[in-house]
């Protein structure tokens, strides 16, 4: 019997780290969804994925508490990466 493919989910995947941390884990194996409102990230940092079969994008923000929550019940491990950068005091 094969090993299960993992199912992991990146919040903030269009980041920088994300988008390179999204590749890393697809070259491994797993199924990769990002979710990214596109705010500080650019979806030309995951644009090279798009055609991954294993690879999904939702343009969406994390504070979306339903839909946030539909895609980590799908998935086996959450990286949380979004933030807002800058934040003033």
């Amino acid at each position: 019997m094969g090993k299960r493919q993992r199912k992991i989910l990146i919040t903030g995947g269009a980041g920088f780290i994300g988008s390179h941390l999204a590749e890393r884990l697809l070259a491994d194996g797993a199924e990769v969804s990002v979710i990214d409102d596109l705010s500080t990230g650019r979806y030309s940092n995951v644009r090279r994925l798009r055609d991954c079969p294993h690879f999904h994008f939702h343009k969406q923000s994390v504070v979306d508490e339903p839909s946030l929550k539909r895609e980590i019940a799908k998935c086996d491990i959450v990286y949380h990466l979004a933030a807002a950068v800058g934040v003033d005091l």
